[in-house]
């Protein structure tokens, strides 16, 4: 790893540990490691592994000289960073082969706060967002970069789909926020930002960073309002990369009390803030959904592999999922809880 950067925690800023990289890059890509805690060592590599193939790929296909970049954002410190860069160096040790590579710390940063952490270290000029527990599939890179041949585009976003191997994660990837990977064509069309498969270029991320929200994923709703209310132009591409599965009921409760607060926040801020107005949304987001899961747990169990059998069952799990959603969103409609800032607790063991 070339270098480490890392806030202090007294003062909340990021300060340089080494010698600042100066090489340009035709292209960075950021890696957000929030979620690395949550996933395996192997299901970590397995995402290194395709983002080196990817970008061997991509250089091989390109006359001249292609540079990238690779900047690995955690939420640590040095101590977490040493032992991420002995990790990179175990799991891909001809990673430098491929592209300039380093590690950036913003300790106790959260998610969207690591992406813009990244920006400023950003060497190329389109930057490209990746989370640790996503798998580009092949030809991710080259379609993603393509569009950008258009000086008039700004920002590439991709196509994330939900891996599945068992009962609840063929749950989730039935009536989560992402699309299926295949025989989903109008719900992928339909999804805004995918900041874990997006791309921008520099100079127009640089300056309209994620904006600060004290939900978990709230700001790239509030940039890509912003997105399309400026006209900023846009492309949605094929390229395609596969998020790793939720697991244990521990996760699903938090994440669908969490998701009805950031169903809220979004509300407020984008629409209205009055209370009557938010709690009507609230009963209307949660008929919505289970509509809508009725309709693809035992219209598209089948693009999931779930028998039809297991079907009823699968419904009473996203019945269960959108009402603990009702209950976070209306308790935060209402003013019962206090709009805190969202972090990961300790108890979940897979985001």
């Amino acid at each position: 790893m070339d270098e480490t950067e890392t806030r202090s925690a007294e003062e909340g800023r990021l300060y340089p540990t080494g010698p600042r990289p100066v090489p340009q890059a035709d292209i960075s890509i950021v890696v957000e490691m929030e979620n690395a805690r949550l996933i395996s060592r192997d299901e970590f590599g397995e995402t290194i592994a395709t983002l080196r193939r990817e970008i061997a790929a991509w250089r091989d296909g390109r006359s001249g000289s292609r540079t990238a970049q690779v900047i690995f954002v955690q939420d640590g410190g040095r101590e977490e960073a040493e032992t991420l860069g002995r990790m990179l160096q175990d799991l891909a040790p001809d990673l430098a082969a491929s592209a300039q590579s380093e590690i950036v710390s913003l300790a106790g940063g959260r998610y969207y706060e690591l992406k813009n952490a990244a920006v400023p270290r950003a060497r190329g000029e389109i930057v490209l967002f990746l989370d640790a527990d996503s798998v580009p599939q092949p030809g991710w890179l080259a379609k993603m970069l393509a569009p950008f041949d258009d000086p008039a585009v700004s920002i590439v976003n991709g196509f994330t789909a939900l891996e599945h191997d068992d009962f609840l994660s063929r749950c989730y990837a039935l009536f989560w926020i992402f699309p299926l990977a295949r025989g989903d064509e109008r719900f992928a069309a339909k999804r805004s930002l995918n900041v874990n498969n997006s791309a921008f270029r520099r100079s127009w991320i640089a300056a309209h960073p994620f904006p600060e929200n004290n939900g978990f994923k709230v700001s790239c709703s509030i940039l890509w309002h912003e997105v399309m209310r400026r006209g900023v132009v846009t492309r949605r591409v094929d390229a395609l990369a596969l998020h790793k599965p939720p697991r244990g009921l521990r996760f699903l409760v938090w994440r669908a009390m969490v998701a009805g607060r950031d169903n809220d926040r979004r509300f407020a801020v984008l629409k209205s803030p009055r209370r009557a107005r938010r709690l009507g949304h609230a009963f209307r987001r949660f008929w919505t959904s289970e509509w809508r899961s009725l309709c693809r747990v035992f219209g598209k169990g089948r693009h999931v592999g779930m028998p039809f059998r297991e079907r009823p069952a699968a419904f009473l799990v996203a019945s269960a999922f959108h009402g603990l959603a009702f209950l976070g969103q209306t308790a935060m409609a209402a003013g019962l809880v206090a709009d805190r800032v969202e972090r990961v607790p300790d108890h979940v063991t897979r985001s």
